[in-house]
């Protein structure tokens, strides 16, 4: 164990000491090197704060943007809300909005609720008209123009 240990000590010494001399030989700085050197970094460093700054500026934009884009939305969405209130009046007019369903609700309503169906069956029967909307896997069943029923196929 000591006998490895002991090698163990050299080797890193050995490596130490020639990676120390390595870097000793390969940097050699004078003072004609050094100041390039420090005057190339310095540079470097001038450029990396223009570009944090404008890169800052660049993000205080978008922030701005995205306030604006957010206070757009939603004076668009109070809009939106406020032509469906006017046109089923408050209560079922917010219903539709939020794509609320429920039996005895139009065909207007529904379709302005859930917009354009991906299929219609009708059937049109003496005692009545049956129609089957459908939205992916939610089937409308309605009579006569209003909704008398739906399910979702699992």
């Amino acid at each position: 164990m000591k006998n490895t240990l002991k090698l163990f000590l050299l080797i890193v010494t050995f490596y130490a000491y020639a990676a120390y001399n390595y870097a000793q030989d390969k940097i050699q700085y004078n003072e004609k090197n050094y100041k390039s050197e420090f005057d190339s970094l310095k540079y470097l460093k001038e450029q990396n704060e223009n570009s944090k700054k404008n890169l800052i500026n660049e993000i205080n934009e978008l922030k701005k943007i995205s306030t604006d884009l957010n206070n757009q939305i939603m004076l668009i969405t109070q809009e939106i809300e406020k032509l469906y209130v006017d046109k089923f009046g408050k209560e079922i007019g917010l219903r539709v909005y939020n794509k609320q369903i429920w039996k005895g609700m139009t065909e207007k309503m529904l379709s302005a609720s859930w917009g354009k169906p991906d299929k219609i069956d009708k059937n049109v029967e003496k005692w009545g008209t049956f129609t089957q909307w459908y939205y992916g896997k939610i089937t409308f069943f309605l009579s006569d123009g209003k909704l008398t029923d739906w399910e979702e196929l699992k």
